[in-house]
């Protein structure tokens, strides 16, 4: 479905000098900031030793937490072995996109824009491919069936665990890339075990009695970022209001880089709130993630004023981003949405290997009903 809007009439901005010498400073100011300067240099795959480091990088099937082979599929990997060059969206000076194209192989020639860091760990961690062209190769076929590699990676390695445990007559085997590329095209045109997996993990896991191991949020596959580990992103998972979502708050960015320990639970859902709401406003003003460290609440401020002429304060806007959320769940709940919904699939409660935390439900309960409380919302 479509909806196609018709017109030439553009939004007057409250002050366009304004606007114009706030956009000439932030692009001036931001030239030596960290996270530019890296996400510029080495784009979104530099996740992957983040991830590894952290034993939070989703390994053969989310049974483990980082991979041996992550130095062959990482960011030095892709820049070492294939011509990669910087790519921004208009106007934009991060540019964290990688125009990339493999030099040698059986795929010499193949290019293309990525592949981000979801899709190394979906086809590389989930799927175990330990080649960073192979990678780039299964990219493209997704890229070209219109499919979204974290949910095509996370549906192939299912089905490679499901054949060896026995649910399907062929066994697929961890890494085997024709394999895999051939599974994705069996999705895309509905044959064989495609036909069940095209609709979707919840789906499959039942059909193939395999739901205790199947990992999703409201019938959504996650990101790379394993709740186990990272416990804040299981709050982000099972509260966000279209499932398994990474982006709705980016809560891996604090849990990561120091802002809050990965272990805490007491006090995290105020932390998440903020962040939550912060980028719900991202939404509404159509901005880039990868901005909220330069966009704190004191520059939405400024933001708004000088675009709408509105003059409001961070309360304000806080207000403001906690109406669209409550909107939406109101939205949710009409359509059926129940308070159960609000949880993860068995597989994220299972042990983790080679990692010392672990998820109960026991603190996923403690951290969504905190969560429910600030937002102001009852336990229905």
């Amino acid at each position: 479905k479509g909806i196609v809007f018709q017109g030439d009439c553009q939004r007057k901005l409250a002050d366009p000098e304004k606007v114009r010498s706030f956009s000439r400073e932030l692009s001036k100011e931001s030239k030596e900031n960290p996270g530019v300067k890296a996400y510029k240099s080495m784009g979104t795959p530099m996740m992957v030793k983040l991830l590894n480091n952290a034993k939070a990088f989703p390994t053969r099937y989310w049974s483990a937490g980082t991979c041996d082979h992550w130095e062959r599929i990482n960011a030095d990997a892709l820049h070492d072995q294939c011509e990669v060059k910087p790519n921004a969206c208009l106007k934009c000076f991060m540019a964290c996109g990688r125009m990339s194209r493999v030099k040698e192989g059986r795929h010499a020639g193949l290019r293309l824009e990525g592949p981000e860091y979801e899709t190394i760990y979906a086809f590389g961690g989930l799927c175990m491919v330990d080649s960073i062209e192979e990678i780039i190769y299964l990219n493209d076929i997704c890229d070209r069936l219109g499919m979204d590699t974290i949910t095509a990676g996370n549906l192939c390695a299912f089905a490679m665990e499901a054949g060896k445990r026995g649910r399907l007559d062929t066994v697929i085997e961890y890494g085997d890339v024709d394999a895999i590329a051939d599974l994705l095209k069996k999705i895309a045109y509905r044959q064989g075990i495609g036909d069940i997996l095209a609709n979707g993990i919840r789906h499959a896991a039942k059909v193939w009695d395999l739901e205790n191991i199947a990992v999703h949020a409201k019938g959504l596959e996650p990101a790379g970022y394993d709740p186990r580990v990272l416990k804040g992103m299981g709050l982000a998972y099972a509260s966000s209001d279209r499932g398994a979502c990474h982006l709705r708050a980016t809560f891996y960015k604090p849990e990561l880089s120091g802002m809050i320990s990965p272990e805490q639970t007491q006090g995290k859902a105020k932390m998440f709130i903020d962040f939550e709401d912060r980028l719900t406003l991202f939404d509404a003003l159509i901005f880039c993630r990868f901005y909220r460290d330069m966009y704190q609440w004191e520059q939405l401020q400024d933001i708004v004023c000088m675009v709408t002429g509105l003059d409001v304060d961070k309360p304000r806007l806080q207000q403001m981003s906690a109406g669209i959320s409550t909107l939406v769940l109101r939205f949710n709940i009409r359509e059926g949405k129940q308070p159960q919904d609000d949880s993860l699939s068995s597989g994220l409660f299972q042990k983790l290997k080679g990692a010392e935390s672990q998820l109960s439900q026991e603190e996923l309960a403690f951290i969504l009903k905190d969560y429910y409380q600030i937002r102001d919302w009852d336990e229905e």
